[in-house]
């Protein structure tokens, strides 16, 4: 019923469940890793066996919520924000060789975000047999807002009108369609990022 690399996180919890107890976040995290190891490895051999898929990858950002914690684990560019008391922020960091050119002081984030390098990332799956994931975790308070997102929006969408648009108050459902049509507003009418 389900593709063999999102079994993982379920084999988890049934487990404990089984046991009597809850998982650790340990267990939770491991069962990320192997989720993402199964889907790079089901990407690969799509790119290897398929010549429409050559070179094919992906980023990735996903999370699990395990108690009042987030475990969340990405690789590449996509992103994670958190609006928490009006303030959105970014909790995770960009693979990507702007994002090492902006850590070493080469670029402003203002130069980052203007260049035409923004698809440089340095981590993908499914490009290699094996990809690092980055896992941290944060603790939720109450109305925490959690945004994940691929650069399908982030470039489109600039920081200040995204903060804008997950303010709005209404429901998650409406708020995810209206971020997709002010992505694609930008996407058909202006060449560049805003």
């Amino acid at each position: 019923r389900y593709p063999l690399w999102s079994r993982g996180l379920g084999d988890v919890y049934k487990r404990q469940a089984q046991a009597g107890a809850s998982p650790q976040s340990t267990d939770v995290r491991r069962a990320l890793e192997i989720c993402v190891e199964n889907a790079n490895h089901a990407i690969l051999g799509a790119s290897l066996s398929n010549p429409q898929y050559a070179g094919m990858g992906t980023t990735l950002v996903v999370s699990v919520f395990h108690g009042s914690r987030l475990i969340l684990g990405h690789i590449g560019d996509s992103r994670c924000y958190r609006l928490r008391d009006g303030a959105l922020q970014q909790i995770t960091r960009d693979h990507s060789w702007l994002q090492e050119q902006v850590d070493a002081g080469l670029l402003t984030a203002q130069q980052a975000a203007m260049s035409s390098n923004r698809n440089l990332v340095t981590r993908a799956l499914g490009v290699e047999p094996n990809v690092l994931m980055e896992v941290n975790e944060f603790q939720v308070a109450p109305n925490d807002l959690f945004l994940l997102c691929s650069d399908g929006l982030t470039d489109m969408v600039s920081d200040s009108d995204l903060a804008e648009l997950v303010r709005v108050p209404m429901p998650l459902e409406e708020k995810a369609t209206l971020l997709i049509d002010t992505c694609l507003l930008y996407t058909f009418s202006e060449p560049t990022r805003p």
